[in-house]
């Protein structure tokens, strides 16, 4: 008979040092100071803008990884104990994500056009206070959902919570990330508009989630005397998600692309246009198709035959590539609105407010995750 695994007592993740800690304090600084002067020259709505381009890249990783355990709830997955329980840890970001989201609301009259200058048709869903309302109310109920998901994973509780509250989250999750896709980024240019676009933002927040639970897989087993905290078998699988959710964000940004090509329709067109057809949009733009979709797709599709390796390095390397080119899908969506005349598409304040937005995450997670009592994994 083989032994079943054991649960390992509630613990802190992997100790960090002062010296990390305090560099990811130095850089979360340096990020808000960045901003602070970046809001004080005379385009602050570019500022706002990368700002944007972060809240929604580093608060969609942190909804996804209780929706994607949300999913294997409901599917009555058996596999990947572990990764439940890791998936869920990325709650950590939440209470800093809403309180951002608030901050943004400050920056909604530099970046919303529609705010001074509404538009008489849409003026019933385009309007300031609905606007904050939907938004502040969406990701309070999804956070404040996901945080009681997480733990009932954690604690292992009853069967029945679970599965109300993964349903209960999930159609949150699909609700809020819509509307980041729909009010939060697609109204920076009112004119435009797609009704796949909340459905794509979805899409490419699930890729973006499953890449990131390879990378958090990896950063989680380091120094572990067991070896990598999933088993083969069960990486094989998240190579497996990857490389299916990586298909559904290409065939829901071809959708979108096929259907306004060929209606050449001006108000739609003219968004493409920007993003493909003018620098330095259009570099970006390929960077994205090539380095988040088709290098990993050929990666992956390699890696599905055969046995599933015992090294998981290149899964790992590629899996950071898909999630930097999500953040730069983001970006290039978000940006162009803003500044479409932009002669650099990134400057060095948007590389600090990034990294700002980056070590608070990393801070949060090694502060609140133990507080959150996330921290029960299989020795």
């Amino acid at each position: 008979m083989t032994a079943s695994p054991t649960l390992s007592s509630p613990a802190a993740p992997p100790a960090v040092s002062r010296g990390t800690m305090g560099v990811l304090a130095v850089l979360a600084l340096a990020g808000a100071g960045a901003f602070i002067a970046g809001l004080a020259t005379a385009d602050p709505a570019r500022t706002w803008a990368i700002y944007l381009v972060n809240l929604v890249f580093w608060s969609g990783l942190s909804a996804a990884g209780p929706a994607i355990v949300g999913i294997m709830e409901l599917m009555e997955a058996r596999w990947g104990a572990n990764l439940k329980r890791l998936a869920t840890t990325t709650v950590a970001f939440m209470p800093v994500s809403f309180v951002l989201l608030l901050l943004l609301f400050a920056g909604a009259p530099t970046l919303y056009p529609w705010i001074h200058e509404p538009l008489p048709a849409k003026a019933p869903w385009l309007n300031a206070p609905f606007f904050i309302a939907r938004n502040g109310a969406s990701l309070l109920a999804l956070y404040t959902v996901s945080l009681a998901f997480a733990r009932a994973v954690h604690r292992d509780g009853p069967r029945e919570r679970r599965v109300r509250l993964a349903v209960a989250m999930l159609f949150l999750y699909v609700i809020t990330l819509s509307l980041f896709g729909f009010d939060l980024v697609m109204s920076l240019a009112p004119e435009w508009y797609s009704a796949l676009f909340g459905g794509f933002f979805v899409g490419g927040s699930l890729y973006a989630g499953f890449t990131f639970l390879v990378v958090l897989t990896a950063l989680r087993s380091r120094g572990r005397p067991a070896g990598w905290l999933l088993p083969p078998p069960d990486m094989q699988d998240l190579a497996k998600l990857c490389f299916a959710t990586s298909i559904l964000w290409m065939y829901l940004f071809w959708s979108q692309y096929l259907v306004i090509w060929y209606g050449n329709i001006p108000e739609e067109v003219t968004f493409l246009r920007a993003r493909f057809f003018h620098d330095p949009w259009r570099v970006l733009s390929f960077i994205v198709l090539v380095g988040g979709w088709l290098v990993p797709f050929g990666y992956y599709l390699k890696r599905l035959t055969g046995r599933p390796p015992l090294r998981h390095g290149p899964l790992v390397g590629f899996a950071t590539l898909g999630l930097v080119a999500v953040w730069l899908e983001r970006f290039v969506l978000v940006v162009p609105s803003v500044a479409p005349a932009a002669a650099t598409p990134l400057t060095v304040s948007d590389l600090l407010i990034t990294a700002g937005f980056f070590a608070l995450f990393a801070l949060a997670y090694r502060l609140f995750t133990p507080r959150l009592g996330l921290t029960r994994l299989e020795a």
